[in-house]
This record gives structure tokens, C-alpha cells and sequence, in this order.
């Protein structure tokens, strides 16, 4: 994956179109002159003579003048539920590990702003899931369990973005991070060489009846010396609220019979 060759801002003249690669799909955008077609197709285009672009089933989206389409990345819309497996913090300990977590496509014209969107595409279906109690839970995306200690060892594939993450265990007792929540709308894209990644997640737990604290920072180990940002946080307010970051979290401990 060249970052620099997907993320970037495209020119296309009125009655023209272009394919746009997206690693295992493509974006065909056709230039009208006040505005856009856009269609998300799937596979490797077919060989030999090129085919006339049927538009009766690509959406339209009136813009304006502008020539420009821009794609850059995003986060999935809604939060992310990680599953650890086996994953323990001992107390007053600190964990860090990296997940991976697949991109959203997101295409503007003329230029990056909330209002000049004009679709999300994305890269890889994640799975529904819900965190919390039945009752006064959210929805959520689940990216499964699996989980690297070491930043430098982790490949990525296709469009995906490392997220560092780090637990601090501020209880008396052993953490088992059975399901932890990552609130990708106050997330950071960065640029660090051909790598995407993420704002580092830092989360202090403090035990069942205390909300654990998470905050969302630049680390340059991670995201490197310069702050090449890619995409701000969905959340452009800059407020995190407090919110529960772990569900069914197990304090784990022997007894005083050793069970």
C-alpha cells in the first residue's frame, strides 16, 4: 500500500471519467459539469476494449464547479470492540499492545470539510456487536482478538491503520481485559513513513465501580517525529467524555485455599 498514491486529491475535467484504486475495489467517479457520479465497484477492471460508462446506476451528487475529488481515510463511524483472549495486567502494571483496524474511504470535492462529503466507502465489513448492558449499552463494531506487543513486527494489509494501545492496571487485583471499547471518534490518523496509525489510547482502569479514564495522544515513538495528520477525529468538538471503557472485566485471584 503507497499511502500517497490513494490519499490525494483528484482532478477530473467535465465529461470525463476515472477508476480510482482502492486496493481490492475502485471508486469510478464521472465528471458532469456541475457536479458528480460515483459508483464503488468490485475486482480488477476486465481487459481489452474499454467499456462505455453506464451511469443510470451510479449515484449523482450535485456540487458545483469544482474538478476536484479528494479521498482520504477514516475511522469506522461507530466505536470499536476489541475481545482480548488470555490477556492479563497484573497490578500496577502497564500493558501496551497494537490492534489493527481497516479504513473507511472517505470522498470529498473541492476540499476536506464536513459539508463537501459525499460518500464513505468502506474497506472491509466489520461485524455488529454491542458493548455494555442490554439495557444502556451502545452499538458497536467488533475487530476480534487479535492483538501484536510489538509495534515494529505488526504487517499490515491492504488499507489498515495500527492503534497503540496502553492499560494501566490502578487496582489491587489481576485485570483481565476481556472486552475493551476504543472510541474511534477521538482518534488521530498520522502519517508515519507508508504507515497509518492512530492516536496512542491511553487507559487507566480503577477498578468495577470507578469509569476508567482514556485519553487520546500524540506519541512520536508511534506517530512519528513530524505530525503528518491524515485525519482529525470525527469528534471535532475535542471533548472526551467519560464513558465506560471495559465490559466484563474479570478481577482475577487465588483464594485462600489456592483456587
Amino acid at each position: 500500500m503507497n499511502i500517497n498514491d490513494t490519499f490525494k486529491k483528484y482532478k477530473i475535467l467535465p465529461g470525463s471519467t476515472e477508476r480510482i484504486e482502492l486496493g481490492r475495489m475502485a471508486l469510478s467517479a464521472n465528471r458532469t459539469k456541475e457536479g458528480w457520479y460515483l459508483e464503488t465497484l468490485s475486482g480488477k477492471p476486465e481487459s481489452g476494449t474499454k467499456k462505455p460508462v453506464d451511469l443510470s446506476g451510479m449515484d449523482y451528487f450535485q456540487t458545483g464547479k469544482s474538478n476536484s475529488l479528494i479521498v482520504a481515510p477514516a475511522l469506522p463511524p461507530k466505536p470499536l470492540v476489541f475481545k482480548g483472549v488470555k490477556l492479563n495486567v497484573l497490578p500496577n502494571q502497564k500493558l501496551m499492545f497494537f490492534v489493527k483496524i481497516p479504513l473507511v474511504f472517505q470522498v470529498y470535492f473541492s476540499k476536506v470539510a464536513p459539508e463537501n462529503l459525499l460518500t464513505e466507502i468502506e474497506y472491509k465489513r466489520l461485524s455488529d456487536t454491542w458493548f455494555g448492558e442490554p439495557d444502556g449499552g451502545e452499538p458497536a463494531f467488533s475487530i476480534g482478538s487479535e492483538y501484536s506487543l510489538d509495534f515494529n513486527s505488526i504487517e499490515t494489509e491492504y488499507f489498515e491503520a495500527i492503534c497503540p494501545i496502553s492499560v494501566k492496571n490502578s487496582t489491587g487485583q489481576i485485570l483481565d481485559v476481556e472486552r475493551l471499547i476504543l472510541r474511534d471518534e477521538n482518534i488521530t490518523l498520522y502519517k508515519n513513513g507508508n504507515r497509518v496509525v492512530c492516536s496512542l489510547v491511553q487507559i487507566e482502569y480503577k477498578g468495577v465501580e470507578v469509569i476508567s479514564s482514556a485519553d487520546y495522544l500524540f506519541a512520536k515513538e508511534f506517530n512519528g517525529e513530524k505530525q503528518e495528520i491524515l485525519a482529525k477525529p470525527r469528534n471535532t468538538s475535542g471533548r472526551h467524555p467519560l464513558k465506560i471503557n471495559f465490559h466484563f472485566i474479570r478481577n482475577r485471584y487465588k483464594n485462600d485455599n489456592g483456587i
